[in-house]
């Protein structure tokens, strides 16, 4: 076969094709592992912040009708931890945590990731607010923020879909 007929290159570019996806498949088969070591310790120091030293069971049998709780762990003997991600004014959204201690009340609140606009929907995430969230239980509404409103919206309405988990046990 000569090396500059159209066969010969088809052939040539099929087994270089084959031979780089074997490579990257062995690369993959090491890596993916670490990755998911990095991302379970990454969640579990995320979860730490709220109850530090807890031992923690993640539930996968509950049905979230909004499709906003991303997560939900149990910190045995203490309370439910919610990972919510929902859309405020940011349409990248962000990302919370939020526990009930297994009396209804809040344990806590935690912003993992957001991009909402400084002095605006930023506001949500900070001390003064997160504190009115943290005095709250399963009984009580998330308050909204003037001049936030789509951000302190979308944390109610994450907050509710975390009630709702709770009250029905998950």
């Amino acid at each position: 076969m000569k090396k500059e007929s159209t066969i010969y290159k088809v052939v040539l570019l099929g087994v270089l094709c084959a031979v780089c996806g074997l490579i990257l498949s062995g690369v993959n088969s090491v890596t993916a592992p670490i990755i998911l070591e990095q991302q379970i310790a990454t969640e579990r120091a995320n979860l730490e912040l709220i109850y530090p030293g807890a031992e923690f069971t993640q539930v996968t049998d509950y049905e979230d009708p909004t499709e906003l709780v991303t997560g939900v762990y149990k910190a045995e003997g203490l309370g439910m931890i919610y990972k919510i991600h929902n859309v405020g004014y940011n349409s990248n959204g962000f990302t919370f945590l939020i526990a009930f201690n297994d009396d209804g009340s809040v344990a806590g609140f935690k912003v993992l990731e957001h991009g909402e606009t400084d002095g605006f929907g930023s506001r949500c995430f900070d001390e003064g607010y997160v504190g009115q969230i943290e005095g709250l239980s399963v009984s009580d509404t998330a308050p909204l923020l003037s001049g936030a409103t789509l951000t302190s919206t979308a944390i109610q309405q994450g907050y509710d879909a975390a009630k709702a988990l709770f009250n029905a046990g998950h």
